[in-house]
């Protein structure tokens, strides 16, 4: 279905990750070129469908897994690009054949423009029934899931920064809880779920704590970590999640979607135990960004 099935106007999926990937490779040369004083070139927005073409023929040989990379390497080489570059040169006014360039501006269009295509996505899968299938039996590729877990430890990572480093430990920002409780909170459930992926990658069904009261369990947890210093939670809040990658890895494409019993549900697939914590980052997310008064632009 993501490989073959047409979404929007003849493109699969995966042609539109191609094109996202495409777009964010020229947003970062374009300007790259325009902050090392040369003048970019703009062949590609002069004729966007020849150039949303191109990309997509030049792609669809390739694997899921082959885009995928290239999604990832493209916007991590532009990102890691905008975070060095100096505060001024970013904010810079820009313009050319009478637009207005400005990186800020430039920014906001590729954002929109994820969005724009997750929302198509949605859409199609809504219109051929594929919402609303039971969390607990999902699955689908280890190399997607991969992919939107990073993601969205991203956001949560991004939304962490909003927290100064003199107020991580001081700072309330879901309730009682502070960004070191938050990540210890993130670090305490993780490794449950690793555990459980484990027993899932050994072929056996999870044998975790049954959690039956969730919030004195949090309590509990969040106590324990109490003394911690900031280093120790945030060393074994990466920790965690390099735990957690590192069992995905030992289950076979073939076994992401068996179901094992569960101490919460009768059934649950691996790919599904793992998504879990995609949600939960996402969660945690939003609770700092709502606590930091920053509103989010997509999905």
């Amino acid at each position: 279905m993501l490989t073959q099935m047409p979404v929007l106007d003849g493109w699969t999926i995966r042609d539109i990750l191609a094109h996202i990937a495409a777009w964010d490779r020229w947003e970062y040369q374009t300007m790259r070129r325009m902050a090392e004083g040369e003048s970019p070139d703009f062949a590609a927005v002069q004729d966007v469908d020849r150039f949303n073409a191109a990309v997509v023929a030049a792609w669809r040989g390739r694997t899921l897994g082959e885009v995928l990379a290239e999604l990832e390497d493209a916007r991590a080489t532009w990102v890691a690009w905008l975070q060095a570059l100096p505060v001024e040169e970013f904010f810079q006014r820009r313009r050319y054949d009478n637009y207005d360039w400005s990186f800020p501006d430039c920014l906001r269009v590729q954002w929109e423009h994820d969005t724009e295509h997750a929302e198509q996505i949605a859409a199609w899968r809504e219109a051929r029934g594929l919402k609303g299938e039971p969390w607990n039996i999902q699955t689908g590729p280890k190399d997607v899931l991969r992919v939107a877990l990073a993601a969205a430890r991203e956001e949560l990572l991004t939304a962490a920064a909003l927290v100064s480093p003199e107020e991580r430990t001081s700072r309330r920002v879901c309730g009682e809880w502070t960004l070191k409780d938050v990540l210890g909170h993130v670090a305490d459930w993780e490794w449950l779920g690793v555990e459980g992926l484990r027993h899932m990658a050994a072929g056996q069904p999870p044998q975790v704590e049954h959690v039956e009261d969730v919030d004195a369990w949090n309590r509990a947890h969040a106590e324990a970590r109490r003394e911690q210093p900031w280093d120790e939670v945030w060393a074994d809040f990466h920790a965690a999640r390099r735990a957690l990658l590192a069992a995905l890895e030992g289950i076979d494409q073939a076994d992401m979607g068996r179901l094992f019993s569960t101490p919460w549900v009768d059934q649950c697939t691996p790919y599904a135990w793992a998504f879990i914590h995609l949600a939960h980052d996402r969660e945690h997310a939003e609770d700092l960004r709502k606590a930091c008064g920053v509103e989010f632009i997509g999905n």
